[in-house]
């Protein structure tokens, strides 16, 4: 555990900055009845889609808290576990539809910093620590996103899901995988093992040892969005770290009605 301390600070850090953003947004079906179709009503729980949306997100809210717990206790294994202390700040929330969205974007980033995390601690407990919290915020973000695109997946994708660095996460920018604007400075990137370099292709990541030259990763690429806003990857002619995401801000909120939503109705 010693030698996971930083990257367990760092993964609580980041779950917290989630759970803290479901807290600070008040949720109820008024709020999300001005949602297209927000006051239909679905034959398969008999629910309004407002209601649908407000019971999904208590329940993502509630996952989020678990997840913080499940880092704690993990954390507070170690005698030198302190919880870290950060102050955040949250992408501003203007009705129903942007909150779905960034709740979209925190999701994934954490599911991208997860499964990178998992490089960074050695003991199989940490590990399938992380396993099971980029698992959790991957289900969460397609969930949502469901709510955003009726069809997010692509036939001509050419890479797994993204994952990123801790240093990655920590950078400011509009894109899934930057959340340097929300975190600040509370919490440094861990350094990876044996003082070595993270590099994560579009299929593969490795460990370089320090001071070795870091071998090409064939097929790495970039998330580049599509006009319709959808998350699209394109493999770089020259292979290179993946460095990018998709773009937050190319995403058409709630585009039209909820497509995929409409379907269940």
């Amino acid at each position: 555990m010693p030698s996971d301390a930083s990257a367990i600070k760092f993964a609580y850090s980041i779950q917290n900055l989630l759970y803290n953003y479901y807290k600070s947004v008040p949720v109820n079906t008024t709020f999300f009845d001005k949602l297209p179709m927000g006051t239909t009503t679905s034959h398969l729980d008999n629910m309004t889609m407002s209601a649908n949306v407000v019971t999904n997100l208590q329940g993502l809210q509630n996952q989020a808290m678990l997840g913080v717990q499940a880092l704690s206790d993990f954390g507070s294994m170690a005698s030198s576990w302190v919880v870290p202390s950060c102050t955040y700040t949250y992408p501003p929330v203007t009705n129903a539809s942007s909150h779905i969205v960034n709740a979209y974007y925190i999701e994934a980033s954490l599911c991208g910093a997860f499964i990178g995390l998992a490089d960074y601690v050695q003991t199989p407990t940490a590990a399938f620590l992380m396993a099971r919290l980029a698992a959790e915020h991957g289900i969460h973000a397609s969930f949502l996103g469901s709510y955003m695109n009726a069809a997010p997946f692509s036939a001509t994708n050419t890479m797994l899901t993204p994952a990123f660095t801790p240093e990655s996460l920590l950078r400011v920018g509009s894109e899934v995988g930057m959340l340097g604007s929300y975190l600040g400075s509370c919490v440094p990137a861990p350094s990876a093992p044996c003082n070595g370099t993270v590099v994560i292709g579009d299929l593969n990541a490795m460990l370089v040892s320090a001071g070795a030259t870091a071998p090409t990763i064939i097929g790495t690429g970039r998330i580049s969005k599509t006009v319709s806003g959808v998350p699209s990857m394109t493999s770089s002619l020259a292979p290179q770290q993946f460095t990018g995401g998709a773009e937050k801000k190319g995403f058409n909120p709630l585009a039209g009605s909820f497509a995929f939503a409409a379907m269940l109705i």
